[in-house]
């Protein structure tokens, strides 16, 4: 155990140590925020203002590319030769890909929480008062299953690039059907049914529930769904990942 703690931590730190993952999961979401919350000012009525709308939205995009962070601190290229280390130490297998979860979770975890508190105080996002710990009880359960996402797949395709490209596109997509960026429910019965298909869809309609109508009836089912498909990914990364593919 204590092996696995000094791996999850060494993974942890090269994360802190990478200015391009500080700026990504600290200052973009915010910014990122402030711009479209700017630009979509008067779009959402007067009980839900842009700045609501994206400061929740995007803070589940922010969430899911936790997937992204996951890919690089498995398969960067300067973090490669510390995995060969872990590799032929008396370390279980599981320890290099569990460790690279736990570090891209804790990472993630740890910036969305401060960025929630700079949303919240600088751009007056309702952020659900006292039913706040459930908003970030789905978002922790989000973010633990798109670490677990990102690095399920670097075990299956053993490149960060191929990974980051597929999870981007599919990302993205399932961003936009969930109404991420703007809201497709103004297309058509039709188009809302589609947009369903989508899992982030689920946790934004739950998140809005929680805030708005103090609902938190969608609450465990998200989260149940959400840790199952944890389960799942662990598995996946189990069957998987053979250590002699990084040799």
């Amino acid at each position: 155990m204590r092996g696995f703690y000094y791996i999850c931590k060494q993974d942890f730190l090269n994360l802190v140590k990478n200015p391009m993952w500080l700026f990504y999961v600290f200052a973009f979401p915010v910014l990122l925020v402030g711009v479209m919350g700017f630009f979509m000012e008067g779009s959402y009525g007067g009980e839900i203002t842009s700045y609501d709308y994206y400061g929740i939205s995007l803070m589940i995009y922010g969430a899911l590319n936790a997937a992204t962070i996951g890919a690089n601190s498995f398969m960067e290229e300067r973090i490669k030769a510390g995995n060969m280390r872990i590799i032929f130490s008396p370390q279980p297998d599981a320890s290099l890909y569990l460790s690279k979860i736990a570090a891209s979770f804790l990472f993630t975890e740890i910036a969305y929480l401060i960025d929630f508190g700079i949303l919240h105080f600088v751009f007056g996002v309702n952020i659900g008062g006292t039913y706040t710990g459930y908003v970030l009880l789905v978002l922790t359960v989000a973010i633990l299953f798109s670490s677990a996402l990102g690095v399920m797949c670097c075990c299956i395709f053993k490149s960060e690039n191929i990974t980051n490209q597929i999870l981007s596109t599919v990302l993205t997509i399932l961003c936009l059907l969930g109404g991420v960026f703007f809201s497709l429910d103004g297309f058509g019965e039709t188009v809302r049914k589609i947009c369903l298909l989508s899992p982030v869809k689920w946790i934004l309609n739950t998140l809005f529930a929680i805030i708005y109508d103090r609902d938190l009836g969608q609450v465990l089912p998200t989260i149940l769904l959400l840790a199952a498909g944890t389960v799942i990914l662990l598995g996946l990364c189990r069957v998987f990942f053979h250590k002699e593919d990084y040799v």
